[in-house]
């Protein structure tokens, strides 16, 4: 039945849309490719809008008149005439561009439901910051993007890989899966390490809150973090940029991209290159513990083929070499008191300087073709990940060894390969009531889980040159994913539409315990509704609400340990989100406001804890029946003056665990997520002359209370063991004179102490005044700034 639905679904739109001729097309403008453009056949509703690219297809009658229009350029007309080609270029209206400048910001198009619509029309709490923001702000990875959204955090810990995300009261599961899913050009990153990458060369970033299942699949249970890449087009353009910073900081980036063929085959090539020496020092061995070195290559060949298909081919590499295991231990750091999750004094002091890598690669192939009313998409790709950390290690039987004696060191890795394949089917005419979307997906994953600690057998030699190992896990898991998922969009009226979609994921884990030599395998399967409805008050004014379920993937724990309640195999968690929001705009858009409250119910929510078994230790993941996240949002932007804008927004989250297995935790909050959070960026940007300007940025970022366990397993109470707010404060100034600039930046200029991470292992040893095992954080990144110089050319 639902096979009969779904083919239904696919050919019938293209039954209604069916017109006399297809028109497709590019439209430029003096500066280059114009997205969003409306194109519409006039007299009628028939119409579509430029993609990413400025390229578009329609189908018309033979006399059809086609109308160009796009805010700040001059309305163009332009008869077919049995032409199947248009391609147009649009002038710029000073007058209009004068006024659009003074009055509000243009409007944002974005991805977020896999097409390219406005963002203030969609019925879910979306952000987006464009390529201008992403300069001025100094956005250059996925942790500095997320900082700025009320309702997320973001937090580094241990090595190149391990992120720390929570979105709406959803978090992380440490060497798991993230809440949030990313993808890059429409292509799904799978692996939660990636989420470290740096960015490079972006046009868009975009966060869609809310369980998205239907449009994402699998772990986007909080949410999704779409990005879209600059593109190439005709001629030759490129940039160079260097940078240096405090911690004897390097920076170097250089862009490539033109046209090999003019309107037929293009090419953009980009490397960025970082060395840090790092700020925090080990006391032991007097270097620094938080050094960096980040290559990234990317490679991009796009192909116009004919007037209807394109297709992209995109290469990207990525080495990084950092510090890992920064732990500070508070028993031989005086200043670090036992049991104070507020207490940020100590530098880190362990014997065995920690290093990880993270090596990743990815090949993608996108294609996309125009049909008569729709469009068919293909996005293929295929990644290879591979982290390794060693450094000293923590262990809590019978004594703590880490720290300044070299008694043992540990290692990881972890790799993975994926293989992606997504087809979609889209509508093509936007001015249609009737939008819909359907597609297939199919993932691939194969991994490795090693874990081992190397035990020196002299306590005083710092080399580590006779020790015996000991194996913690050494696992392989394999995940297939197939899903199927269909979307209808209709407007019932021009103020109210109505909207409904499904998505189901079959998904088949295997594990072998290679230690053990023990195999296990299990299926389950995914239902994934949403359904959303908006009523527009007025033109600019929409309320609207939304309900979507998601789900995160089930896996295996390395390490299975009874007593803490740690099983082998971890159970998919499930997520039912409401939302009622409205999306307005005021004084000709110079003020827009968006407000959102939303509620979400966890089914077998994913919580990781700390258990032993006497001989090994280990984080493992647990499931609790169900938890409870409910909140209110404010999005907000305000254009004071024609040279001055304040964007800020907040978020109020409230959470409880309502039933575990484990009864301290009942009536906990949810842990890692901050109660609450605020972002106040100003932004300042006027001209000092003919041809050179000058902007400024201040960004205020406050993350709220955030608790640390769920649950009462190391004998302290929830309620007293929480991070306190911080605020963090970043600026950037720009001077640009023609293609050159000059930038200063500040990134914590107040140097604002906090913890990544907080674990109170000190109970362990029975003495509330601290014996021999000590208690360990993770250090917060202290105030980096620099200098910054660019090139266009």
């Amino acid at each position: 039945m639902l096979r009969n639905l779904l083919i239904m679904l696919i050919f019938f739109p293209s039954v209604l849309l069916a017109q006399n001729l297809n028109i497709s097309g590019n439209v430029n403008s003096s500066e280059g490719v114009l997205p969003g453009v409306n194109v519409i056949e006039k007299g009628t509703s028939n119409g579509t809008t430029t993609d990413l690219d400025g390229n578009y297809s329609l189908n018309v009658k033979n006399d059809a008149i086609l109308i160009y229009s796009s805010m700040g350029y001059k309305t163009q007309e332009i008869p077919v005439k049995g032409k199947s080609i248009i391609n147009v270029i649009l002038v710029e209206d000073a007058a209009q561009l004068d006024e659009i400048v003074v009055k509000g910001f243009t409007d944002v198009k974005g991805r977020a439901r896999k097409r390219l619509e406005s963002i203030q029309s969609v019925p879910e709490s979306v952000i987006a910051v464009t390529s201008q923001q992403i300069d001025a702000t100094g956005i250059d990875n996925i942790g500095s993007f997320l900082t700025q959204i009320p309702g997320v955090s973001y937090g580094e810990s241990q090595d190149p890989g391990t992120v720390m995300i929570s979105i709406r009261g959803i978090p992380q599961i440490r060497y798991g899966s993230s809440p949030i899913a990313t993808v890059v050009d429409g292509v799904y990153l799978a692996s939660a390490d990636l989420n470290t990458q740096s960015l490079y060369e972006i046009d868009q970033i975009e966060v869609i809150k809310g369980a998205q299942g239907l449009f994402y699949g699998k772990n986007a249970i909080g949410g999704a973090v779409v990005i879209t890449t600059k593109q190439p087009r005709n001629g030759f353009e490129g940039n160079v940029k260097a940078g240096y910073g405090n911690g004897n900081t390097f920076k170097l980036e250089t862009n490539l991209s033109g046209s090999i063929v003019d309107n037929k085959a293009f090419y953009r090539l980009g490397v960025s290159y970082l060395n840090s020496d790092g700020l925090i020092e080990n006391t032991t061995l007097n270097k620094k513990v938080d050094f960096r070195k980040d290559l990234a290559l990317r490679g991009l060949l796009k192909f116009r083929l004919g007037s209807k298909s394109t297709l992209s081919l995109t290469g990207r590499y990525s080495d990084v070499k950092s510090g890992a295991i920064t732990f500070i231990s508070s028993n031989s750091n005086p200043g670090f008191e036992d049991f104070n999750p507020n207490s940020y004094e100590g530098n880190p002091d362990a014997d065995f300087l920690g290093e990880g890598t993270l090596k990743s690669s990815i090949i993608t192939a996108s294609f996309e073709t125009a049909f008569k009313g729709f469009k068919l998409e293909s996005h293929t790709s295929y990644s290879d990940v591979d982290l390794f950390y060693d450094g000293d290690y923590l262990s809590f039987a019978p004594i703590d060894v880490y720290g300044p004696i070299p008694a043992a060191y540990q290692e990881m890795t972890r790799a993975s390969r994926t293989f992606n394949e997504e087809l979609r089917l889209i509508s093509s005419n936007s001015a249609s009531k009737l939008q819909w979307n359907l597609g297939l997906f199919y993932q691939n994953i194969n991994s490795d889980w090693i874990t081992n600690i190397y035990y020196n057998q002299d306590v005083t030699d710092f080399d580590y040159s006779n020790t015996s190992e000991f194996k913690i896990n050494n696992d392989k898991n394999s995940l297939n994913s197939i899903g199927l998922f269909g979307f209808l969009e209709y407007d019932i009226t021009e103020k109210f539409n109505i909207s409904a979609g499904l998505r189901n994921e079959w998904e088949t884990l295997e594990n072998r315990d290679n230690i053990g030599d023990v195999k296990s395998k299990r299926s389950y399967n995914a239902f994934q509704p949403k359904l959303s409805m908006s009523y527009k008050i007025l033109k600019d004014k929409m309320l609207y609400a939304s309900y979507s379920r998601g789900f995160r993937s089930g896996g295996y724990n390395p390490v299975e340990v009874p007593a803490s309640g740690i099983k082998k195999e971890i159970d998919p968690e499930f997520t039912n989100s409401f939302e009622i929001g409205a999306k307005t705009s005021f004084w000709d858009n110079r003020f827009i406001l968006n407000l959102a409250y939303f509620n979400t119910v966890f089914e077998n929510q994913q919580v990781y804890r700390f258990g032993t078994d006497g001989v090994r230790s280990f984080l493992g993941t647990v499931n609790f029946e169900e938890s409870k996240a409910s909140g209110f949002e404010i999005d907000t932007k305000l254009r004071v003056t024609k040279h001055f804008d304040i964007l800020g927004g907040a978020s109020f989250i409230e959470t409880e665990i309502t039933k575990a297995f484990e009864e301290s935790a009942v009536g906990n909050k949810i842990p890692f997520a901050p109660q609450s959070s605020f972002y106040v960026g100003l932004f300042a940007h006027f001209k000092v002359g003919e041809t050179s300007n000058i902007s400024a940025n201040v960004n205020i970022e406050n993350k709220g209370k955030k608790y640390w366990f769920a649950d009462d397993l190391y004998g302290i109470d929830q309620k007293d063991i929480f991070q306190d707010p911080y605020t963090l404060v970043n600026t950037k100034l720009i001077y640009d004179i023609k293609d050159f600039s000059i930038a200063l930046w500040g990134k914590n200029i107040f140097n604002t102490k906090y913890n990544q991470e907080w674990w109170p292992f000190g109970v362990f040893d029975g003495d509330p005044q601290g014996g021999p095992i000590g208690d360990i954080r993770t250090p917060s990144q202290p105030i980096t700034y620099g200098l910054e110089l660019s090139y266009k050319f």
